[in-house]
């Protein structure tokens, strides 16, 4: 069962828009024209320069109608990359980035080569200009990838060849699995370079880096919940501090090839795990899933390189704890409370998008309350009421390209998934991340007075149920199906989420 309605940011007239000239109601008649969900409050020198634009183009010749069928302000979702007017055609793509005063030639370049990466998945001719608005200056991007000075006429000329057969609608051009690059799951084009970090993550980067290049050791805490993009940043870093400096990436989870292909690759990086590892000689020592650490061994990795003079860079989640035994440990608090003012948070979701985002929260306390609307047609529900059911709901997901992540089988006796046979478990997603998720629940989850979800106690004590399916269920970037087995009253009140008005 899926449910909900659907949101489409929709394209504007760029020549109405801009005839508002004060920030309040431009941005009421923006936010109605093109459906936004998201609010962004486009500020006065934005405007203007939106003015002094389609003046010029109109000076050029153009009418109204070619001012139709823009995109303004765009954001890919769930990517946060943003580009000031877009307008596609079935054939082109006309992108116009504004600027209100002169920047530096290599400014815009940079940005126009990052607008040619996000942009060239849509399969169609790129035509790519900057225009300053103050000065009447337009650039180009060349085929080639370099910068051109063109007169005005040739950005009028773009715009009149677009005037026609446009698109209405965009997100459904846009996937995030065409831009989310993890190192883990696709190293090759980690190695390559074929990814960009989110302002957020180049800012925190740029951070992080002044605080490494001090002289003596130094302890730094990267934070974020599942998806914010903590682990494209923590190799990102590794492999720029590796270019200068002996560097060392231990995983405090089972070491997947695609990291060891990592280690192999990027000269002056070693990837390897944990367990009791000779840090001496590296500058540098990066702890992805750090929270997974046993104490004493957090505390032994901390004297090591203290006494060193290394640098050292914590990644880690506490909401990601799995067992009872990381949970007592308290190494989450001592990362914190070891970075002392290093600490810096991610905050932003980059592999769910919004709404699965809510979706999840709300499943896990029934009294969460969304800030926003939510489309739930992402969310597929379905009920079994026999394991063989199940089997056959499972097989049909599969088909459809999910892939069904199961809780982590017990060591010495069965446990309630036991009979079904995944394509992971949870232990084994760790870092990883997939478009389509399968999970089951049954009668081992249960909600409780508060409306927070419980589970029953694992066969292997140390674990929790919902801890586990939290950890599988962040792992999915665009649509995700649970199937609830013989649990009537635990289905209802999920489909009661899905349901909602």
């Amino acid at each position: 069962m899926s449910a909900g309605g659907h949101f489409e940011t929709r394209a504007v007239n760029i020549y109405s828009l801009s005839r508002l000239h004060e920030e309040v109601p431009f941005n009421l008649l923006e936010r109605h024209a093109s459906q936004k969900r998201r609010v962004q409050r486009t500020q006065a020198h934005e405007i203007e320069s939106l003015r002094l634009l389609t003046d010029a183009l109109m000076g050029c010749g153009l009418g109204v109608a070619d001012l139709d069928g823009f995109f303004f302000s765009y954001r890919i979702p769930q990517i946060g990359k943003e580009f000031d007017l877009l307008k596609l055609t079935d054939r082109v793509c006309l992108n116009i980035e504004l600027k209100s005063a002169p920047v530096p030639e290599k400014q815009i370049l940079s940005q126009l080569l990052k607008n040619r990466h996000y942009l060239s998945h849509l399969g169609r001719r790129l035509r790519l200009f900057t225009a300053e608005t103050g000065s009447g200056t337009v650039y180009t991007l060349t085929e080639d990838g370099g910068l051109k000075r063109v007169p005005l006429r040739s950005l009028a000329g773009a715009v009149r060849a677009v005037r026609t057969g446009y698109a209405e609608h965009i997100d459904g051009l846009f996937r995030a699995s065409d831009y989310l690059v993890s190192p883990i799951a696709t190293p090759e084009r980690f190695i390559r370079g074929e990814y960009f970090l989110t302002p957020a993550q180049e800012e925190i980067k740029r951070k992080i880096l002044r605080v490494s290049g001090r002289p003596g050791p130094a302890f730094i805490h990267i934070t974020g919940r599942p998806g914010t993009g903590k682990t494209l940043l923590l190799y990102d870093l590794a492999k720029t501090l590796a270019a200068s400096a002996p560097t060392l990436l231990m995983s405090c989870s089972p070491l997947l090839p695609g990291q060891e292909l990592i280690g192999r690759e990027t000269e002056g990086l070693t990837v390897a795990s944990p367990a009791d590892r000779d840090i001496s000689g590296f500058a540098y020592i990066l702890t992805d899933e750090t929270h997974r650490l046993d104490r004493e061994s957090f505390e032994k990795l901390c004297r090591r390189a203290k006494a060193a003079g290394a640098v050292c860079i914590f990644s880690s989640d506490p909401e990601q704890v799995l067992s009872t035994k990381e949970k007592l440990s308290g190494v989450s608090g001592r990362i914190g409370e070891t970075a002392g003012k290093n600490v810096f948070t991610l905050s932003e979701k980059l592999r769910t998008n919004a709404d699965l985002t809510a979706f999840i929260s709300q499943v896990r306390n029934l009294r969460y309350r969304p800030k926003a609307p939510v489309d739930y047609s992402a969310v597929s529900l379905c009920y079994a009421n026999t394991t063989g059911e199940a089997q056959e709901l499972i097989a049909y997901f599969r088909a459809k390209g999910y892939v069904f992540i199961n809780y982590t089988r017990p060591d010495f006796v069965p446990g309630p998934y036991s009979d079904y046979e995944e394509d992971f478990d949870t232990h084994h997603v760790i870092g990883r991340e997939f478009d389509r998720v399968l999970m089951l629940m049954d009668s081992s989850f249960c909600y409780d007075s508060d409306g927070r979800l419980q589970g029953i106690p694992h066969p292997n004590p140390d674990l929790m149920y919902p801890n586990l399916f939290y950890q599988g269920v962040t792992r999915v970037r665009e649509e995700l199906a649970l199937i609830v087995v013989r649990s009537p009253e635990l289905f209802e009140k999920i489909a009661s989420i899905v349901s909602q008005k």
